[in-house]
């Protein structure tokens, strides 16, 4: 019996008002601003009475309640947002797009519309729900934070396919294991020297701009457009994670199908930029930083199947069949030999590959444990 895990994840949305909506939205962002002046008073009020009528904390220096009360208000109380549940908004489709209807008053409607491309989440949001959310508004754009269900595909009874997933700023590598066999059954290479390529030309036109210079020196339209190229590149690399996830899913999809669980095994992002050497001229930061890594994780928890994450140790230079340390060359080192079990010339990323696709020791009576 096919079973689904439903999760749920709270995301943010960046909403695209029209200017008479964003008139609307601070006249009532300014409304919940008064509201909570008052509230803020009255709670300090609150705790320093109660704070009176203890006698342990009666004790402490008059000054103790009376700044815990203030720093308390100050930090969890004078956020700007307006809250929203099933009584006062709910998500809506027109015309192919996703829009937020909220009720400000019981007789009147307020339709935003979502942001497409800024959000990755677009396909998970459902028609005509209102899980709890609230708005709020950061510098001149207004963003929705509401939680979404994201159900994973999984059955206690299924075996499960390990894909074993190795990230490196040159090519990303899955390999497909299945413990039945103790069979790796299906390995995708992604190139990303197209994406490489891409930001280099980007990260020219920044340096083109800076010439050198630091940030203070540089103009406000300057810093403007450095930003603009900073975002392209970001989109770049979200697109490439796309396109290989896209890839990743298709197979999964295949083996959900043939009556298989599917859980995506990836390496601990902890310490992951440390093990490179940035003195190869070809090291491109942007696909070896903290940020790129994270993103394709996130980006891959957002789908279908459950994603679990192992200590990265070793798996790059030890052998996938016999567990012997392999020796590493090549053009780039990416290439490995192992004396044990003969082989040679073989591709040292798929071997990481399979290496982290075994690594992990799931619970075929259970749900996988997720990060």
């Amino acid at each position: 019996m096919e079973k689904e895990k439903i999760n749920y994840k709270s995301v943010v949305i960046k909403l695209v008002p029209t200017l008479e909506q964003k008139k609307i939205l601070d006249r009532n962002l300014l409304k919940v601003v008064k509201f909570l002046e008052i509230s803020k008073r009255e709670f300090q009020k609150l705790i320093w009475k109660k704070a009176r009528e203890d006698s342990e904390i009666k004790e402490a220096h008059s000054r103790l309640a009376d700044l815990l009360s203030q720093r308390f208000t100050n930090t969890v109380m004078s956020n700007l947002l307006y809250p929203l549940d099933c009584r006062n908004y709910k998500v809506i489709k027109s015309n192919g797009w996703y829009k937020v209807a909220i009720r400000f008053n019981p007789k009147k409607e307020v339709c935003i519309p979502i942001s497409r491309p800024d959000c990755k989440y677009y396909g998970e949001i459902i028609e005509n729900t209102s899980y709890p959310a609230f708005i709020f508004k950061e510098g001149a754009n207004y963003f929705l934070s509401m939680s979404i269900p994201l159900k994973k595909r999984w059955d206690k009874n299924r075996t499960s396919i390990y894909v074993g997933i190795d990230l490196n700023q040159r090519k990303h590598v899955a390999s497909f294991y299945n413990p039945l066999t103790s069979r790796y059954e299906k390995n995708i290479f992604f190139d990303l020297r197209p994406i490489d390529k891409k930001i280099k030309e980007l990260q020219r036109k920044v340096n083109l701009i800076q010439k050198g210079r630091r940030s203070e020196e540089l103009s406000d339209s300057e810093k403007e457009k450095i930003k603009s190229l900073y975002e392209g590149i970001k989109k770049v690399i979200q697109k490439g994670h796309g396109d290989f996830i896209s890839k990743l899913i298709k197979e999964a999809d295949k083996y959900w199908e043939k009556g298989f669980n599917v859980v995506f095994v990836l390496e601990d992002l902890k310490g992951i930029t440390k093990r490179v050497t940035k003195r190869d001229p070809s090291f491109n930061g942007w696909l070896h930083s903290k940020w790129c890594y994270h993103k394709f994780a996130i980006m891959l928890e957002t789908k279908a199947y459950p994603v679990v994450f192992i200590n990265p140790k070793n798996t790059s230079i030890k052998c996938h069949k016999c567990g012997s340390k392999v020796k590493i060359y090549g053009k780039h080192n990416r290439l490995i030999e192992c004396s044990t079990c003969g082989y040679k010339d073989f591709n040292r990323d798929l071997n990481a590959a399979r290496n982290i696709a075994r690594m992990y020791k799931g619970d075929n009576h259970g749900m996988v444990r997720l990060r």
